[in-house]
């Protein structure tokens, strides 16, 4: 049997209850992780709370995407062994039929969630994990780490010598979209609050924006921007679209209207949801491996703590990333 947390309903942390399922198994496309350590995420309580519904999902639900644990069975010439250790953004894939047509069917359920001792996930989701970290740092990277890529460099084009404006810079995303940013070649500007100035400097952002300190808009005047990845929303979003330069590109993973609302100031706004990609996952653990991005903080629970992780998470103000501990 395989312990896990879970829920039956929507509702908030107190919903959250431990259980238990069969192991699973690895059959002939997936590889069962024993999970050691498991991040939290945003969409982790957005998801309980009941705010995302139109997303594919069935009770009972085990929340969770991040993953980094030790294999314990693969299928018959996998890439992997058992006893490797691994990590995962395993997420259903249920947008990605395009590209991977047997996903179309996957939901969010019992057999997707981290917060368990044990997991099937499909191969091209799964990567080895980062040699130069600990597992329950490696499990704070796959959602922040593939949205900081795919937002930088997928949907916002960023190129060498460019200017990217980073609106939650000190955030689980924005930690990683800093070393990336820079590791491109772009100059790096970050917002984030007072407390967190130094935390981003030392990421490597070139210039770091207080909002705190007044108007960043403000703040920002004189400077061209060429790209801004808004990771906050609301009034935050807003400066993002005004900030960037005309032509510019807006890319937000807070803000599904911003579209719309950056074709109306003559700019590009793009949103999207990350993506599962092992490839990816493999270039990230390249980069930090060769110390060229660095890991942001994280703070780790234990998983029996899982409700409290949930809220901490919810009230916003986490620097870095919380990671669950599963097992040892």
């Amino acid at each position: 049997m395989s312990k896990t947390w879970q829920y039956e309903e929507y509702g908030d942390e107190s919903k959250l209850q431990e259980g238990k399922r069969e192991k699973p198994k690895a059959g002939e496309t997936h590889v069962v992780i024993k999970i050691i350590a498991a991040g939290v995420n945003p969409v982790d309580w957005k998801l309980r709370e009941g705010y995302i519904k139109a997303w594919p999902q069935s009770f009972p639900i085990v929340p969770g995407w991040d993953a980094a644990g030790i294999v314990e069975e693969a299928p018959a010439g996998s890439a992997f062994k058992k006893g490797d250790k691994v990590y995962s953004y395993t997420r259903p894939a249920f947008d990605m039929k395009d590209e991977h047509p047997e996903a179309e069917s996957e939901a969010i359920g019992l057999e997707d969630g981290t917060a368990q001792e044990y997991i099937a996930v499909t191969e091209w989701k799964v990567a080895a994990a980062p040699k130069s970290t600990t597992l329950e740092e490696a499990a704070g990277v796959p959602l922040a780490g593939l949205t900081a890529y795919q937002g930088l460099f997928e949907h916002g084009k960023l190129e060498k010598g460019q200017t990217v404006l980073l609106i939650g810079a000190s955030g689980g995303v924005g930690s990683y979209a800093v070393g990336l940013a820079k590791e491109a070649g772009a100059t790096v500007i970050g917002v984030c609050s007072t407390s967190n100035v130094d935390y981003v400097k030392k990421l490597g952002a070139d210039e770091v924006i207080d909002y705190k300190k007044g108007d960043v808009l403000e703040q920002l005047k004189g400077k061209t921007i060429d790209v801004a990845y808004d990771m906050v929303g609301g009034d935050s979003g807003q400066d993002a679209i005004k900030a960037v330069k005309d032509k510019g590109i807006v890319v937000s993973i807070c803000n599904w209207s911003v579209k719309d609302e950056a074709e109306k100031e003559g700019k590009t706004g793009i949103s999207f949801l990350v993506k599962p990609s092992g490839d990816q996952l493999r270039k990230l653990a390249d980069l930090i491996d060769s110390k060229k991005i660095q890991l942001p903080k994280i703070e780790t629970l234990p998983l029996a703590d899982i409700a409290k992780a949930h809220k901490k998470s919810q009230e916003g103000r986490t620097t870095g990333k919380l990671v669950l501990t599963v097992a040892k």
